[in-house]
């Protein structure tokens, strides 16, 4: 597996409690087919929104590079997350991608 995004702000944001084995992180300036070849992701998860980058940035960069394996994007509750999945799947028709929306936190 391999995580686009800041290893400190998905800590952060109380989405991950710890680091699982086998699991890298990289910033997107370091998605590559280069990266890509050498993790060998089967499942490659980003934000929705991360400094710098979104969900559209890191697509356009899988799609380009062929990758075949599954990107999955965390958000937290969205309105209409079909939007979403619709636009991304737009920019990147040949990618296996899909939105995680997590729900609201209960007070």
């Amino acid at each position: 597996m391999l995580v686009i995004g800041d290893l400190d702000q998905w800590q952060a944001s109380g989405r991950l409690r710890g680091v699982p084995a086998g699991c890298a992180y990289l910033g997107i300036d370091q998605l590559s087919p280069f990266t890509l070849r050498r993790h060998a992701p089967d499942l490659i998860l980003s934000p929705l929104l991360s400094g710098g980058f979104d969900a559209v940035d890191v697509a356009e960069k899988l799609n380009a590079a062929r990758f075949q394996g599954m990107y999955r994007v965390v958000a937290d509750d969205l309105p209409n997350a079909e939007i979403i999945r619709n636009d991304i799947r737009a920019t990147a028709p040949d990618l296996d991608f899909d939105l995680l929306v997590l729900p609201r936190a209960i007070p």
